[in-house]
């Protein structure tokens, strides 16, 4: 039990310094003058409002992730799952990528749900994001094919990478060993009781993903799905008006801009951070806005959405603190 909380506390403080590392070394020769200058300037009610699109977003999602809970027998209060979502969210902000197993282990002390079922929902619930968001690449792609060409043409960094993995002698004997290992002690893995344990939570993760088919209304489903989106879209991209230097810049930007920096959400640092910053300002930055002012844009929009979702999320963790004593 003390090796497994060593290793939890180790794996925390060692996204806390990655993160803290990649934020430093974008940052690192700003003028934090810049950023206020910036923010002096900029009109903070598209700030506002963006944020006010993320708190509505996540309550979306909480309406759309009760239809994906509902098959399994049992629906959960609104104000439950709104509070199991954000509480998840808050808890990224710590440990990266634990939001959808902190989540689904609040619903579950709430309602007296399935925690593998819950998380089966969640995974489900991901695989449309995927979707979504590469509808979203392949917009932001084909609405600049000329230059996303030019990018590819002059690059060959991402194939090169590639075939050198491929072509690795270290990784297919990797590959091969294991394998054969595999296979030699394939009956006393089977019969193992880790090995069992683990097919009855794939079980119950495979009848939680299973209810996307037995939800009642798709098309609300779907529906919520898009208004998500567009919703995580317009919080970068009506941000643009908030500043002069990006308010003339085209919806084809904002998508290119909202698309690349969805991959530093996806990064293993807490909430994006670091990550983030440098990818929405980079390609901020090939859109000729200067260093400085793309820096501070990515700043300024980040800790917007990074406060609602703290302010919210601690309320929300409070709350369900409340909650369970009720319940005791």
């Amino acid at each position: 039990m003390n090796k497994e909380k060593i290793k939890k506390t180790l794996q925390v403080i060692g996204s806390f310094c990655l993160s803290f590392f990649i934020f430093y070394w974008v940052y690192k020769d700003q003028d934090p003058t810049v950023i206020q200058q910036e923010l002096s300037k900029g009109n903070i009610l598209w700030i506002l409002f963006s944020i006010l699109l993320g708190a509505a977003s996540h309550f979306v999602r909480a309406l759309r992730w009760k239809q994906l809970i509902e098959p399994l027998g049992k629906t959960p209060k609104t104000s439950s799952s709104y509070i199991a979502v954000m509480i998840g969210y808050f808890a990224n902000y710590l440990i990266p990528r634990a939001g959808e197993m902190a989540r689904c282990g609040v619903l579950k002390k709430t309602d007296g749900l399935s925690f593998a079922e819950l998380l089966g929902t969640v995974i489900a619930e991901r695989f449309f994001d995927l979707i979504v968001l590469l509808l979203f690449v392949g917009a932001a792609v084909l609405s600049q094919l000329d230059l996303f060409s030019q990018i590819f043409a002059t690059s060959t960094f991402v194939g090169n990478g590639l075939i050198q993995i491929i072509c690795n002698p270290v990784l297919w004997t990797a590959i091969v060993i294991i394998g054969v290992t595999l296979y030699i002690f394939r009956k006393k893995i089977l019969e193992s009781s880790l090995c069992k344990k683990v097919a009855n939570l794939i079980k119950d993760i495979i009848n939680g993903v299973k209810t996307f088919f037995k939800v009642k209304n798709k098309p609300l489903f779907i529906f919520y799905t898009l208004i998500i989106w567009i919703f995580y879209f317009n919080m970068t991209f009506l941000c643009f008006n908030a500043f002069d230097f990006t308010k003339d810049l085209s919806m084809s930007v904002g998508l290119s801009t909202f698309a690349i920096g969805s991959m530093g959400i996806v990064a293993p640092v807490q909430g994006g951070i670091g990550a983030w910053h440098f990818l929405t300002s980079e390609c901020l930055k090939f859109y000729g806005v200067e260093e400085g002012q793309a820096l501070s844009f990515a700043f300024v929009v980040h800790l917007a959405q990074t406060l609602m979702i703290l302010s919210i999320g601690f309320v929300c963790f409070i709350t369900f603190s409340f909650i369970k004593k009720e319940k005791k």
